[in-house]
């Protein structure tokens, strides 16, 4: 069960850029209409199709973001980190979320009230335009994963995931993920079997190293050249 923590918005040192753009009275009324949560690995943050009162900025852990389609089929289209922040479009239109967000491991998360991010957009410009520019970058990366999606076979697919694991997501190599290989194929749009069988591929030719949780990229440049050649 998710556990309700203390904070403070004007002292955190783990809030998103776009709040740095807020004076102290607009981060007071942040304050006052937000709670800091802990979620467990595996519990749910919020589920499509739920009614959405809150954006949520990760301040610890990591968060998978996923669409769920039928018969529990999955597609994963992003991750949080800290200290990103989770655009939720539906807070602009139907009030309600469009992707289902989970707790990866253990993860600390800020909810702040849609109707005071809203009233800040038309209040403050320079807010405004840094939450549009995030916006936009969360869109490309939409846009570049149904390119990935549509244009590459499922080895360019693959590699694309094991290095974006490495060099985006946890910024290191070699890396301990706390996802499933059931995630990774979710990432990649393939059946789990698909994916344990590509990655076996290249443990094989000796471009990575995957024992468990851990992953090693050994082959960076012939990983991106199968990436990029899709």
């Amino acid at each position: 069960m998710a556990n309700i923590l203390q904070a403070n918005c004007m002292t955190c040192r783990m809030k998103s850029d776009i709040f740095n753009t807020l004076n102290d009275l607009e981060l007071h009324r942040v304050n006052d209409c937000r709670v800091s949560i802990k979620y467990h690995q595996g519990e749910i943050i919020f589920k499509q199709g739920s009614p959405c009162h809150d954006f949520v900025c990760v301040t610890s852990g990591l968060v998978k973001l996923y669409l769920e389609g039928e018969g529990d089929r999955r597609i994963i289209i992003g991750f949080a980190r800290p200290v990103d922040y989770i655009f939720v479009p539906g807070a602009f239109s139907d009030k309600r979320h469009h992707f289902t967000a989970v707790a990866c491991e253990e993860t600390t998360a800020c909810l702040v009230e849609v109707d005071i991010i809203q009233d800040l957009l038309k209040t403050n410009q320079e807010f405004a335009s840094s939450f549009m520019t995030k916006v936009s970058e969360q869109a490309i990366q939409l846009f570049d994963q149904l390119t990935s999606f549509t244009q590459k076979q499922m080895p360019g697919r693959m590699a694309e995931v094991l290095i974006c694991l490495s060099q985006k997501i946890y910024q290191s190599n070699p890396f301990i993920t706390s996802l499933s290989r059931q995630d990774i194929a979710d990432m990649s749009g393939m059946t789990k079997e698909s994916a344990i069988r590509i990655m076996k591929t290249f443990k094989d030719d000796g471009l990575i190293l995957a024992e468990g949780n851990s992953i090693e990229i050994l082959d960076f440049a012939k990983l991106e050249t199968i990436s990029r050649n899709g």
